[in-house]
C-alpha cells in the first residue's frame, strides 16, 4: 500500500512539473546555501532533475532487497521498509515543490522546507529503526551489528533515539539564519549519527565477551 502511495506522489510530481514547465525561467536555482541560491541549472535540468532522482531512488530501493544476502529478513520488517521508502519520496516531492516554487517567485521558503523535510525524514527513520532486522542495505551496518543479531537490535534501539534527536535538531535549521548556528547544528547531527559506530563496538564486546588475541570471535547471545 505504501509503495502505491509513493508511486502516486511521484506521478503527481511529474504531472505538476509538466503543467508549470512553460512558466519556469530559463535558469532555475537548484542549490541553496546558508545565504540563498548559489547554483543554477537550465530550465530542463532544474525542472526534471529531482523527479528523475526520485524515480531512480524508488527503483533502487525496490531492487536492493532482492540482491541482499539476508533478503529473507525483509519480510519481518516490510512495512517499516516501505514507510522509509515513502518518507524518502515525500522529501523529494517537497524539495521539488520548493525548487519550482522558488523559481516562480512563490513564498515557499525552500531554505525552510528542506531542513523541515529532511529532519522529518530523520525522525521517521529513527522511529522505525528499532523494527529493522539485520540486512546489508538498511540500518546501522557496522562489522559488529552485522556479525551479531543482538548487537544489531541494541544498536538500532539506541540509534533510533539518536536519529530522532538529530532530526529535531535539523528541523531547527528552518528557523536559524546564523551561519555559525547552522554549522554548530550540523556538527551536532554528525556526532549523534556517527556515535552509533563506536556504540555498536562496545555492545559487541559486551555481548561477545573478551577475545584473546588471534582468536576468531564467537557469537554468544545472552
Amino acid at each position: 500500500m505504501r509503495n502505491r502511495i509513493s508511486l502516486v506522489l511521484i506521478a503527481a510530481t511529474v504531472a505538476f512539473t509538466a503543467v508549470i514547465y512553460g512558466r519556469l525561467p530559463d535558469r532555475v536555482a537548484t542549490h541553496f546555501g546558508v545565504n540563498g541560491p548559489d547554483a543554477w541549472s537550465s530550465r530542463a535540468a532544474g525542472a526534471w532533475l529531482v523527479p528523475a532522482i526520485a524515480v531512480g531512488i524508488f527503483v533502487l530501493l525496490q531492487l536492493l532487497p532482492r540482491i541482499d544476502p539476508r533478503r529473507a529478513n525483509y519480510a519481518k520488517f516490510q512495512d517499516t521498509y516501505d514507510t522509509v521508502v515513502l518518507a524518502v519520496v515525500a522529501v523529494m516531492v517537497m524539495t521539488q515543490i520548493g525548487i519550482l516554487g522558488s523559481a516562480l517567485g512563490w513564498p515557499v521558503g525552500i531554505q525552510s522546507i528542506v531542513p523541515l523535510a529532511v529532519g522529518g525524514l530523520f525522525v521517521v527513520i529513527g522511529n522505525v529503526m528499532p523494527r529493522a532486522r539485520p540486512n546489508w542495505f538498511f540500518g546501522i551496518r557496522t562489522p559488529w551489528t552485522l556479525s551479531n543479531d543482538v548487537v544489531w537490535e541494541r544498536t538500532h534501539r539506541v540509534g533510533g533515539y539518536l536519529m530522532m534527536l538529530a532530526g529535531v535538531l535539523l528541523m531547527t535549521l528552518s528557523f536559524l539564519r546564523s551561519p555559525e548556528a547552522t554549522y554548530a547544528v550540523i556538527a551536532a547531527i554528525g556526532v549523534l549519527t556517527l556515535g552509533t559506530i563506536p556504540y555498536s563496538y562496545f555492545v559487541w564486546r559486551k555481548v561477545v565477551g573478551p577475545i584473546a588475541p588471534g582468536t576468531p570471535p564467537i557469537d554468544r547471545d545472552p
